[in-house]
């Protein structure tokens, strides 16, 4: 008896040694030649904006750490601070990134001011701008969010509607400044499509430890918490650096599980995104930008009076096939008019239809596409006009 067991132990650890040895003979072993690919080159970096990109120097410097960055320096400012001008004018600025909310309103004249570029590219032929395109201030609800639980309420189609919206006048700028100065030297984060993204997942239960969308956030305005202002840093390097951040070991931070999944989600979104500078861009937008070609010849214009009979305007959304369908209708538009893109608002007339007219400027003037929709929520006819007349 005990002289079985010995042989099955001995067939048992034979059996154990030949799939050992097999399994090291299958798996191709490491060349000694290999080396993990090297760091990108530390950049010289000034951040700007306020505290919806204030965080941003700690993240970035953190992750520079974990990547093993050399040569990676930061400064916090906007021109025309004179000690951050004359960082410019020795050159001694390769990126400026800037974050703050409103970044597709008028604020964006403090990232677009022709000195500053002029003074950043005149030091440094290499200099680039990165405008970080954030969640919108109170998802762009119109007043419905009061309180940090309200953005529990939110609905993912509604939100990425209207990051769409100005997302479409930001690119525009983008496409302008690019042709102006004959190479893409201007760059935008899609955080706010990334930080969507991950809200979704938070309804689908698909992200550990978080059950509410407002966990991400640190008030109702909202500013960012830990999360997001994580998931931010993230796409900022990916951005800045194009190099993705998975898995990176950053110290302190989210919980690792988390980690994974904003590291991966940052790089995803980024790197398909053409505007972010990992993608390819196409600079044949650059010629359409410029010549603001009208709608095609044989289009009626009739007058605005005639059009608007019957609508009034609303701030409420209308139903999410609507939504749907105009955001189809803007992304269909000829690739002339589709930067021109300014605005879009919503009608209703009294006996359950919607009306969506979309504002384009083209051919020196602003077009009115006014999108009719029936009782079903179907589209019924577009007309078009120039607005004023």
């Amino acid at each position: 008896m005990f002289r079985s067991q010995v042989i099955a132990g001995i067939l048992s650890l034979c059996g154990f040694l030949a799939w050992a040895m097999g399994a090291s003979a299958e798996e191709p072993k490491p060349s000694p030649e290999a080396k993990a690919p090297a760091p990108p080159k530390g950049l010289r970096i000034l951040y700007g904006g306020d505290s919806w990109h204030r965080f941003m120097p700690d993240y970035a410097a953190r992750i520079a750490n974990a990547a093993d960055i050399k040569g990676h320096s930061i400064h916090w400012g906007d021109p025309p601070r004179k000690d951050i001008a004359e960082l410019y004018s020795k050159g001694e600025i390769d990126v400026h990134s800037w974050g703050r909310p409103g970044w597709s309103s008028d604020k964006l004249s403090q990232i677009v001011d022709p000195k500053a570029i002029e003074a950043g590219l005149k030091g440094n032929p290499n200099y680039r701008v990165y405008l970080q395109m954030a969640w919108i201030v109170g998802d762009g609800l119109g007043g419905r969010v009061k309180v940090k639980d309200d953005y529990d309420n939110s609905k993912i189609e509604e939100v990425q509607a209207i990051l769409d919206r100005e997302r479409a006048k930001v690119e525009a700028v983008a496409d302008e400044l690019n042709k102006k100065y004959g190479r893409q030297f201007f760059y935008l984060v899609p955080l706010g499509d990334a930080t969507t993204k991950l809200r979704a997942m938070i309804v689908e239960g698909k992200f550990p430890g978080v059950t509410k969308q407002s966990a991400i956030f640190a008030d109702a305005m909202p500013h960012a918490g830990p999360i997001a202002a994580e998931l931010a840093a993230y796409c900022n390097y990916a951005a800045i650096y194009r190099t993705s951040p998975v898995g990176l070991q950053i110290k302190d931070g989210v919980p690792e599980e988390q980690r994974v999944i904003l590291q991966k989600l940052a790089w995803e979104t980024v790197s398909k995104y053409p505007y972010a500078g990992v993608a390819k861009y196409d600079v044949s937008a650059w010629s359409d930008v410029a010549g603001n070609a009208a709608p095609a010849a044989g289009v009626v214009a009739p007058a605005k009076a005639e059009a608007m009979k019957g609508w009034n305007a609303t701030q409420d959304l209308p139903d999410d096939t609507v939504v749907t369908d105009y955001n189809d209708y803007i992304e269909r538009l000829p690739k002339a008019e589709r930067p021109g893109v300014s605005d879009v608002k919503y009608y209703v007339d009294g006996t359950g239809r919607n009306a969506v007219a979309v504002l384009v400027n083209a051919g020196g003037a602003q077009w009115t596409h006014l999108l009719v929709y029936d009782k079903q929520n179907k589209r019924t006819g577009v007309t078009r006009f120039v607005a004023g007349k």
